[in-house]
């Protein structure tokens, strides 16, 4: 049966320019924040993160801050990304002290590192080109279909199918692009391709 796609989800991607900033964790606590759980004791240690510029950029103050940075495994929302998904009430979302310097200017930005709350089985198998392991694990998303039955009720959430995968729903992408947030790249699911992260 072939499921209707109206578009209503979007995998949500970290884009920033070729020579950053990216980040560098200096230190910080031991959390695992892919897994889609609540964190449930109180983390007390902020993290310590670096926001570098690549040294091939001639001019590294041109590479300026954006409001989400990455990698997924360690992702920092800014001040006015958190906002703003309060805003259009968001709920499922952790956030964590960080103590985040650009490197450039050696300037304090106010950031937070995030656990989205939310691990959904949110692929139409059937339509997807799956790689699937013996124990019914994923291992690869050649070709990706949601069914968006799966995924209602969610603004913002991981794929279980690849943990790393931040899917949101058409008005929070909508939201962040009317308000001029920067660090964004949203594809539909027909629009992803392996390697994309």
């Amino acid at each position: 049966m072939s499921i209707n796609h109206t578009n209503n989800y979007y995998i949500m991607l970290i884009d920033t320019p070729w020579a950053g900033p990216n980040t560098e964790v200096r230190n910080g606590p031991g959390l695992k924040l892919l897994n889609g759980t609540e964190v449930t004791y109180q983390v007390i240690e902020p993290f310590e993160i670096k926001l570098a510029v690549d040294d091939a950029a001639g001019d590294p103050l041109q590479f300026k801050t954006c409001d989400i940075h990455g990698p997924n495994r360690t992702t920092l929302f800014s001040k006015r990304l958190i906002e703003l998904l309060k805003q259009h009430g968001v709920e499922n979302v952790q956030y964590f002290d960080t103590n985040v310097v650009y490197e450039p200017t050696g300037e304090f930005y106010d950031y937070k590192m995030v656990n989205i709350i939310g691990l959904v089985k949110g692929l139409n198998e059937q339509e997807s080109e799956l790689l699937i392991s013996e124990r019914g694990t994923v291992l690869d998303i050649e070709k990706m279909v949601f069914d968006e039955e799966k995924l209602e009720g969610y603004k913002l959430c991981r794929l279980q199918e690849d943990s790393m995968l931040v899917v949101v729903h058409r008005s929070i992408k909508e939201a962040i692009e009317k308000a001029g947030l920067t660090g964004f790249l949203f594809v539909t699911d027909d629009e992803f391709e392996p390697g994309m992260i």
